[in-house]
């Protein structure tokens, strides 16, 4: 295969290399996207590719029928194929003219109904017509998820409210351990607080534990008829929260066909339509819909999510690179390395191909990341001379929310400090201070961090995740492992329940449990 006899020539040939043998490199590596009034470069000079690299990887992705693929999802044809769904999220973002028919039901008129009532209901809540049992307007919210159903929401916060200022206060509640949840509660007041609870069909111990908590908690200060007028449910199947208990008096859809990772877009985000109002979140789709008309119709070669999926193979597949780094100079992203690790390692952390075959090459990389410049006091001495490379993005923004720009523009100098150093290094005559370079790395570099370009570049990652997908042949959308983990752990829930543990188990899990008994 030729990108394999390319993969080992490529340490022979350096970032320095390639730069001085072709003055238009950082011109022909670098691609512009403009989001409404905004824009995002995407730098790819500094990966360790050449054109003939991206040209075999390109070749690649039109044998692993990536338009056709492409064109498949958008249209909802049924892509995810181990669970025969379409896969849709493209759709919670598309235009009310797009029409995308399932089973006789025009889903995009659907999806602009559900955005609608979400409307409503946020004007009704933030203009006070809408209020807790007790007549008090709601002045907070608690949303309750986890994996897409929290990581999604938690960051669209973060973001927006570094810039805006929020009509009602969000808190986030995920993990099972109660102390997370009963530390939120003392903070809040039940009486001005609404509940926002997420979960496609509420049989995710995490979300049904910490529902039941907070309406224990609601009933406590505004009674038990009272409950259902502080919480709202963001579900496939309403239905599902009353049968276990769950007391809601509004209820938002969301589809079969939207994976928990790829949510975002959807009433999952419900907390911050209310919180920042509709039109903001509207914002955010439409940053999203233009990187969809971008991958839709820009040629394969000019396409920044298909090259950054492209890379991230070469990277991964090729050259052998077991992780990659998430870098945002934007302290209001520091919940985007979750936020992708999830997205990244759930969709495409398989071994198996779409017919049923191993794969015979290396999938997804291990995600992680920290903000800058703190990781440059952590993990960044790593990159630069340990013996593991690491392919990094590194994530800025021209402009920010801040009066203090000298600082800011320090921020971004340390960004560009860190991508010229890991391409390049430095030499010296002690062996120590040698900082080797060849380092790979892309620059995603926005005009300012706004609803749209956050949109933008979460819908960037989405399509580069799907890229990855179609050229190793995997089903980006289905998680068997984190159904697996789920039945286990409903399984062993109910002996802790019972106070006994099975004999019929492996032995360190039995061993384990019988401690655990005792100690508890």
């Amino acid at each position: 295969m030729k990108l394999v006899a390319l993969g080992k020539e490529a340490p022979q040939s350096t970032l320095s290399g390639l730069f001085l043998h072709d003055s238009q490199r950082a011109q022909r590596f670098t691609h512009q996207l403009n989001v409404g009034d905004a824009s995002v470069i995407v730098d790819f000079s500094k990966q360790n590719v050449s054109v003939e690299i991206v040209e075999s990887l390109l070749a690649l992705a039109s044998e692993a029928g990536v338009q056709s693929r492409r064109d498949a999802m958008f249209a909802g044809e049924p892509v995810n194929e181990s669970e025969g769904r379409p896969v849709l999220h493209v759709a919670l973002r598309a235009p009310s003219t797009v029409n995308i028919v399932i089973d006789g039901v025009d889903v995009v008129q659907e999806v602009h109904q559900v955005r609608r009532s979400m409307a409503e209901f946020a004007h009704g809540v933030r203009g006070g017509s809408l209020c807790g049992a007790t007549g008090k307007p709601f002045t907070h919210i608690i949303n309750v998820g986890i994996g897409g159903s929290d990581l999604g929401p938690s960051l669209v916060w973060d973001v927006l409210s570094t810039s805006l200022t929020p009509a009602l206060q969000c808190a986030f509640v995920s993990n099972i351990d109660p102390i997370d949840v009963e530390q939120v509660l003392k903070q809040h007041d039940a009486q001005q607080t609404l509940v926002v609870m997420c979960s496609k069909t509420f049989s995710t111990a995490e979300t049904l534990s910490n529902s039941l908590i907070i309406q224990k908690w609601l009933a406590a200060s505004v009674g038990d008829a009272g409950v259902a007028q502080h919480c709202a449910v963001v579900s496939v199947e309403p239905q599902r929260a009353a049968s276990a208990g769950i007391a809601f008096a509004h209820s938002f859809k969301i589809w079969p066909w939207v994976g928990g990772r790829f949510s975002v877009s959807s009433a999952v985000n419900l907390a911050n339509v209310i919180a920042f109002g509709p039109t903001v979140f509207d914002d955010f789709l439409s940053g999203m819909r233009q990187v969809d008309e971008h991958f839709l119709s820009a040629e394969m070669d000019q396409n920044i999510p298909v090259l950054m999926g492209l890379i991230s193979v070469w990277n991964r597949s090729v050259l052998g690179r077991e992780t990659q780094a998430i870098v945002p100079y934007a302290s209001a992203l520091a919940q985007f390395a979750p936020y992708l690790q999830q997205l990244i390692m759930e969709s495409n952390g398989k071994h198996v191909q779409n017919d049923n075959q191993v794969v015979t090459t290396q999938t997804s990389p291990v995600v992680w990341g920290s903000v800058g410049t703190n990781s440059q006091h952590a993990f960044m001495q790593l990159l630069h001379q340990g013996t593991s490379v690491v392919p990094v993005d590194l994530i800025g923004f021209a402009q920010s929310s801040s009066v203090h720009s000298n600082a800011h523009d320090t921020l971004i100098a340390n960004m560009f400090a860190q991508a010229q150093a890991l391409a390049f290094g430095a030499s010296s005559e002690e062996a120590q201070r040698v900082m080797p370079g060849n380092r790979p790395s892309t620059v995603l570099l926005a005009s300012e961090l706004s609803a749209q370009t956050l949109g933008a570049l979460i819908a960037l990652y989405e399509h580069s995740v799907f890229v990855q997908g179609c050229v190793w042949g995997i089903n980006s959308f289905d998680q068997w492992g984190v159904e697996l983990g789920k039945k286990l752990a409903n399984d062993l829930g109910d002996q802790i329940a019972k106070g006994v543990s099975k004999t019929d188990q492996d032995a360190s899990t039995h061993q384990l449990m019988q401690w655990y008994l005792k100690h508890r």
